[in-house]
C-alpha cells in the first residue's frame, strides 16, 4: 500500500512539474530603423514572440541639456507584433548633471512616446527605461522614475546589471513595477581573453543573490556578437555582428587562437580600416553558454519573460532553432 502511495505522489509531481507552461519569449529590436527582414518575421511567427521591445531612442547631453538621439524611424508597420514596449536609453551623465529639470524631462519623454507611436498608429501603456544609473546619478534617477509614474500611469520597468542585484542595498532598487536582468556584457572590453559579452565565472560571483532581489526579475539573453579590434595591445573599436564564421575562410584573417585572428595586409571590413598586424578578438555566445546561462538561473529565478538582445537575421541564423525552445522551457 506505501508503494503505491509513494508512485502516487511521484505521479502527481511529475505531473505539476511537466504542466508548467512555458515562460513568453520576447525579442529586444535595437536598430534605428524598423524593417523586418522576412527571416525576421518568421522567426517572431515560429518562436510566437508577440512582444517586440522596441528602442524609440537614446538621451544624453547637448549643450548641457537632455535632448533625444537617434530616435526610431517606421519604414514599415505592418510586420509590428500585437505589443510593443517602447525602451528609452538614458545616459548616465544626464544624471549625473546637478539638478536636472526632472519634471520637464518626463513630459518632453512622454511627450516624444507619444509622438512616435502615433507615426505607427500604436499606443503603449508599459515604457522601459534603460540607464547604467551609479551611486552619484541614482538619487535622480529614481526620482525621474517616480515623476515618469506619477504623471503618466504607465507601466514601467527598468534594466537591471548583475552588480545592482549583488548590491542592491547600496545601489538601490529602482521604483518601477518589475527589472529586466541584463544577462550579459558582464566583463570589461579589453585586449585579453575573456569574453565580455558572456563569462560564466562572472556570472557565478552574482547569481546566487538573485533570490534576495526585492523586484520581480524577467531575463535578457545575449544573442548577439562582435569583434574587438586590437592594436599594440590596446582596444581599437568594437565592430558590431562580427562572428567568427565570418572571416575564418578570409585570408586576410590568420587564426592565432582560439576566437582571435592577426590581420595579415591592411583591409577594410564593414567600413572599418584593419591595419596590418591588428588582431580581432571574437565575442560571441554559443548554444551551450545559452542552455547553461538559463541552467544555472533558474536555480535562483522564475521569470515571466524572457528577452532576446537582439532580432537581428543573422543573430537568428547562427543557431539551431531548438536552443529557443529549451531556453522557454528551461525556468
Amino acid at each position: 500500500m506505501k508503494k503505491w502511495m509513494i508512485l502516487l505522489v511521484l505521479y502527481f509531481l511529475y505531473a505539476c512539474q511537466s504542466s508548467t507552461p512555458p515562460v513568453a519569449l520576447s525579442a529586444y529590436y535595437w536598430k534605428t530603423h524598423y524593417k523586418l527582414t522576412t527571416v525576421e518575421q518568421s522567426f517572431l511567427q515560429e518562436k510566437e514572440i508577440h512582444k517586440l521591445y522596441i528602442r524609440y531612442c537614446d538621451v544624453g547631453l547637448k549643450n548641457n541639456e537632455p535632448v533625444p538621439i537617434a530616435p526610431i524611424e517606421w519604414r514599415e508597420i505592418t510586420t509590428l507584433p500585437k505589443e510593443i514596449v517602447p525602451v528609452i536609453y538614458i545616459k548616465n551623465e544626464v544624471f549625473l548633471k546637478p539638478h536636472v529639470d526632472i519634471k520637464d524631462l518626463v513630459q518632453k519623454l512622454k511627450i516624444y512616446v507619444q509622438q512616435i507611436n502615433a507615426k505607427a498608429g500604436v499606443q503603449t501603456q508599459h515604457v522601459q527605461f534603460d540607464c547604467d544609473w551609479s551611486l552619484q546619478s541614482k538619487e535622480q534617477f529614481f526620482e525621474f522614475l517616480t515623476e515618469f509614474k506619477k504623471d503618466t500611469q504607465w507601466y514601467l520597468s527598468a534594466t537591471i546589471r548583475l552588480h545592482q542585484v549583488k548590491y542592491f542595498k547600496k545601489t538601490g532598487v529602482p521604483p518601477v513595477d518589475h527589472g529586466v536582468l541584463m544577462y550579459y556584457n558582464m566583463g570589461t572590453i579589453a585586449p585579453v581573453d575573456e569574453n565580455s559579452i558572456y563569462d560564466r565565472s562572472i556570472a557565478q560571483k552574482y547569481v546566487a543573490r538573485l533570490s534576495d532581489y526585492p523586484l520581480h526579475l524577467d531575463v535578457a539573453l545575449p544573442i548577439f556578437s562582435w569583434g574587438v579590434q586590437i592594436r599594440d595591445h590596446k582596444v581599437v573599436t568594437v565592430i558590431g555582428g562580427m562572428r567568427e564564421q565570418d572571416i575564418r575562410q578570409d585570408t586576410v584573417f590568420k587564426k592565432i587562437q582560439d576566437f582571435t585572428y592577426e590581420i595579415t595586409e591592411e583591409y577594410v571590413y564593414k567600413g572599418r580600416l584593419l591595419q596590418k598586424g591588428d588582431r580581432i578578438k571574437i565575442e560571441e555566445v554559443s548554444a551551450k553558454d545559452l542552455q547553461q546561462a538559463t541552467k544555472d538561473l533558474s536555480t535562483y529565478i522564475k521569470p515571466r519573460e524572457v528577452i532576446l538582445y537582439d532580432l537581428d537575421e543573422k543573430n537568428i541564423k547562427y543557431y539551431e532553432q531548438e536552443v529557443f525552445k529549451t531556453i522557454r522551457h528551461g525556468y
